[in-house]
């Protein structure tokens, strides 16, 4: 099947749900020119129930509640031009539900074929009810198989890497903000949420939802995030964008909704959205529908993940001025990391050229203006490659790189 967004006739419909969910506990037909997936089971409650609407509007962008009364409700899909409301609704899905003693019974209907998005839908909530969705699965098999990285800082502890703040040279207002907007309201939660009682007429929780940092490629925005996690032992999931965003149209956004649902199911984590701008650029400047449905389904996630609390979204950008305002208003924190200045630099390369004095460092570092950590970084082991080369070619011993070597080096380091 090479488009999700086409259409399959019955029997290709039908071939997926058995590729997907096997041959029991529900039935796939045709009925008077409709077709038809339903089945029956146990009542769920209606704590379940409510999580329906969020599974369905994980594929099917509008819809309405068709019916809504004792023992029975019914949704209907809408148009994706919500001001033609009422044009040819008569061929759009409808989800009905409704409870006879102790049964639930689910049926999809439509009077044409069914959507690869609708299909995905009937797919998930067939699982949410028979308990095969991914909250009896391994959240980070679901990760991996989605291309995301789950940095566990138990796994990192055995391996004899586990990070500190102690890794990351200079940046001392920066620590001092992930202290305070992370790592403390996680490590102890409680005079957090106690702070209110005597502050507010209302009192409430003020521990942090979303965070963002924002700053150059090479600032240390990854790797800062990366020792938050270790430090209050608790994973991060690492989203690069290139996991997320697929060709076929509406994939991405389910991709975005599977990685919020997986993390989820963590007792605690958090979930690092790289290069955010990317997925979210602003309303104003035109978009692209795949584009606002990528962006609807994030911000609605993030406002699940808010009334949950388990998980803090952190989101990494180097274009916060390119982000939709309605995104920025769900960021409760945003965190600047700047490119370092003199003092800073001669700092970080005390961690990767040790033998240098203080004087050496800061001279060079006067050099290096604009250079962000991972430049200073590149810069070291290109001295290092160049000092080893020169050495080898006059079979002397191997030693540290003096002063002026980094000097002469300078020339030939193309950072910009």
């Amino acid at each position: 099947m090479s488009n999700p967004s086409s259409h399959l006739d019955f029997f290709k419909a039908k071939e997926l749900l058995l590729s997907e969910i096997g041959s029991a506990g529900f039935e796939f037909l045709t009925e008077k020119e409709e077709q038809i997936f339903k089945m029956t089971l146990a009542d769920p409650g209606k704590e379940k129930l409510f999580d329906c609407l969020g599974i369905i509007r994980n594929y099917i962008e509008n819809f309405r509640v068709y019916n809504f009364e004792n023992g029975y409700f019914s949704l209907q899909g809408l148009n994706e031009n919500l001001f033609e409301p009422e044009k040819n609704l008569s061929n759009k899905i409808r989800f009905r539900f409704s409870f006879t003693s102790n049964l639930l019974k689910f049926e999809a209907s439509k009077r044409s074929d069914f959507s690869f998005k609708e299909l995905q839908a009937c797919i998930a909530l067939y699982k949410f009810f028979l308990g095969t969705t991914a909250t009896q699965r391994n959240p980070k098999e679901i990760l991996t198989k989605l291309g995301v990285e789950v940095f566990d800082p138990v796994e990192e502890k055995v391996s004899g890497n586990l990070l500190s703040f102690e890794n990351v040279y200079g940046y001392e207002n920066v620590k001092e903000q992930i202290l305070e907007s992370l790592v403390m309201p996680i490590l102890n939660p409680k005079p957090f949420q106690e702070i209110t009682k005597l502050t507010r007429k209302i009192p409430g929780s003020i521990l942090p939802r979303a965070v963002l940092f924002e700053g150059d490629p090479g600032v240390g925005k990854t790797t800062m995030a990366k020792i938050a996690a270790c430090v209050c032992n608790v994973p991060m999931i690492y989203v690069p964008i290139e996991s997320i965003l697929s060709k076929y149209y509406g994939e991405s956004s389910q991709n975005l909704a599977m990685v919020f649902d997986a993390a989820s199911l963590f007792d605690k984590s958090m979930l690092f959205l790289d290069e955010i701008d990317s997925l979210a650029t602003s309303r104003e400047d035109g978009l692209f529908e795949a584009t606002r449905n990528l962006l609807s389904v994030l911000l609605r996630k993030l406002d699940g993940f808010a009334d949950k609390g388990n998980t803090i979204t952190i989101g990494a950008t180097n274009r916060k001025k390119d982000l939709d305002p309605a995104l920025l208003s769900r960021f409760d924190r945003k965190i600047f990391f700047p490119l370092p200045n003199q003092t800073e630099r001669a700092q970080i390369l005390e961690g990767y050229a040790k033998q240098l004095s203080e004087e050496s460092r800061l001279r060079i570092s006067l050099n290096l203006e604009g250079a962000s950590g991972r430049n200073l970084k590149d810069f070291c082991d290109y001295v290092e490659r160049r000092w080893i080369t020169r050495s080898i070619a006059n079979f002397a011993t191997i030693s540290a790189p003096p002063t002026d070597f980094y000097l002469e080096s300078l020339p030939d380091f193309r950072w910009k």
